[in-house]
């Protein structure tokens, strides 16, 4: 099996709710023009975990403190490493492109 580890910075990481027989998106993180992170909670019941770390950051212990939306793709990258959840998935969907291929404009 071929793992494949890439260096682009995440833009979009979105977050699954598993706790129903169907994981279902519940949010979603984006980076936005002006560098820092966006959050869109699209659930219509909300999503408080994607909220609290929207407003008080990722704490992270490699030096210990905490992340914040406004350091943009380093605060995607700490959603990212955050450990395992009983009821939350974290994936990046970031379309993510091969080095030196243009990006292609969205529909």
């Amino acid at each position: 099996m071929e793992v494949i580890v890439s260096n682009v910075a995440p833009t979009v990481v979105a977050i699954y709710d598993i706790g129903f027989p169907e994981a279902r998106k519940v949010a979603e993180f984006r980076l936005a023009a002006d560098g820092a992170v966006a959050l869109t909670v699209t659930d219509p019941d909300g999503c408080l975990v994607a909220e609290q770390w929207h407003e008080r950051g990722i704490k992270v212990y490699n030096p210990l403190g905490r992340v914040r939306p406004a350091q943009g793709a380093q605060f995607l990258r700490a959603l990212l490493d955050l450990p395992a959840m009983s009821y939350y998935r974290v994936v990046d969907e970031s379309p993510h492109q091969p080095p030196g291929l243009p990006q292609q404009p969205r529909p």
